[in-house]
């Protein structure tokens, strides 16, 4: 039977949570021939053996090596690569994907070339993780990785994107130390391929719940903004402005009281003090003024 999708997910260190991705594949109804990709990035603990468990409740699943370099990016890649499928789908090893989801997506992939469905933001508990504590809208992508005034993005926790277009832009690039994803819609989107929306194809994308590790991630993916602009520049990518970006310092530091006061506000705060704080490293790293 020939396999009409691919889903591929990275995975690093991944064992308290791939279980229930995996379970959440397992859960979909959909007609049609499809396999479970995992790309093993150089685990060290029980992922491989977590993911294997469900082996017996999912139509194909294989695991794959991708341990030759670190990062998400050479993971989908080498995932890519060995899916079997015309059309391939990309989701996260500690998200998970609601019912109907793959039957939306799939048939959306008869259509489009690129496709994204919609990712919903679920705040854990550090030791109950599997308790949501809060759920809100969707994840305004463009908040952290911002496209406006230039092309769509979507996180990589859930894209598809036919076969033969992922090989012609190249896969994912590995050199981006964040907002791969966001360069990889940009370069599929250039290539002659819009982005197409699924909104009913709903992931539920887990959020780092300890404030530090919050921190350092978006203190990356600042860093990753100035990335992008200086890879996407000669393609018309804009620039924040100087002037707009000190502005939003200086409403940081007037709220900053009250950060002491409210656990939600805290942490929106954190977030984007620890976003503008790497865009200014990223402007030293990369030579580029972009706040």
């Amino acid at each position: 039977m020939v396999v009409e999708i691919s889903v591929v997910i990275p995975a690093f260190n991944a064992q308290d949570t791939i279980g229930e991705q995996l379970e959440a594949l397992a859960a979909q109804e959909f007609a049609g021939s499809w396999e479970v990709v995992v790309a093993d990035n150089g685990s060290t603990d029980d992922t491989v053996a977590r993911a294997l468990e469900h082996a017996a409740s999912l139509p194909d699943l294989r695991v794959v090596d991708a341990s030759q370099h670190r990062g998400a990016s050479h993971a989908r890649n080498v995932g890519a690569e060995a899916a079997k499928a015309p059309f391939l789908i990309f989701l996260d090893a500690d998200d998970a994907a609601q019912p109907g989801w793959l039957a939306t997506m799939a048939e959306a992939s008869r259509t489009a070339d690129l496709i994204a469905g919609r990712t919903v933001l679920i705040l854990r508990d550090a030791v109950a993780g599997d308790q949501v504590t809060n759920h809100s809208a969707p994840t305004p992508w463009s908040r952290v990785l911002p496209s406006g005034g230039f092309l769509d993005a979507n996180p990589a926790a859930n894209l598809g994107v036919r076969r033969s277009v992922w090989s012609d832009v190249g896969g994912f690039r590995t050199n981006m130390l964040a907002g791969e994803d966001t360069a990889f819609c940009w370069d599929v989107q250039l290539a002659g391929h819009p982005l197409v929306r699924v909104p009913d194809a709903v992931v539920y994308y887990r959020a780092r719940a300890d404030i530090s590790g919050f921190a350092r991630q978006q203190f990356t993916w600042g860093v990753g903004v100035v990335q992008l602009y200086v890879a996407f520049r000669e393609h018309g990518a804009p620039r924040s402005s100087p002037i707009g970006a000190l502005a939003r310092w200086a409403i940081l530091i007037v709220s900053s009281p009250a950060a002491l006061f409210s656990a939600d506000f805290r942490r929106r705060w954190v977030g984007r003090i620890s976003r503008r704080a790497g865009r200014a490293v990223g402007s030293i790293r990369y030579r580029a003024l972009c706040l």
